[in-house]
């Protein structure tokens, strides 16, 4: 789901908003007035236990992959490559994160361009779950159990003990 352009601007959050309709998912975005770059800022406004990070990686083969995790964990690389049987593991870059999401890094919801995507188990403790809205303005409220119908992941623990 490519992202509308509009008078040169990519318009993010829209794209994102015509996914989730389109999908018949209950959501509700929640704006900030600056980027919201960290979980500290966003608890402010939202609780922090309910916040989830999608992590875009790539592994040894160059092929994206999203990693679903509650905001204040740590990925595991260890437990994603043991998971996939690959080699290697890494974060995706800024750049690589617009190219294989369709969405700048800050902002990337699980709802994205890139089709490899692992749960962990503990992002389904609450009903709803706040997730990245697209823009780095913009978180997302939704149910969390759209992320599984939506999306299909493969649930794993993937987060440092």
């Amino acid at each position: 789901m490519p992202a509308n352009e509009s008078q040169g601007e990519t318009d993010y959050g829209g794209t994102l908003k015509a996914f989730v309709n389109s999908k018949g998912v209950w959501h509700r975005f929640i704006e900030f007035s600056e980027p919201v770059k960290t979980v500290e800022q966003a608890s402010r406004q939202v609780d922090a236990d309910k916040i989830a990070k999608s992590i875009v990686m790539v592994d040894a083969n160059g092929e994206p992959l999203i990693a679903i995790v509650p905001a204040k964990s740590r990925v595991s690389f260890a437990k994603i490559k043991a998971r996939l049987a690959v080699k290697d593991v890494r974060l995706a870059s800024p750049e690589e994160v617009l190219k294989y999401s369709g969405y700048p890094a800050g902002g990337v919801p699980p709802f994205n361009d890139i089709k490899r995507t692992l749960l962990d188990p503990q992002v389904l403790r609450n009903e709803t779950t706040i997730v990245g809205g697209g823009d780095v303005d913009k978180l997302l409220e939704i149910k969390t159990r759209d992320i599984v119908g939506v999306l299909g992941p493969l649930i794993a623990d993937i987060i440092r003990n």
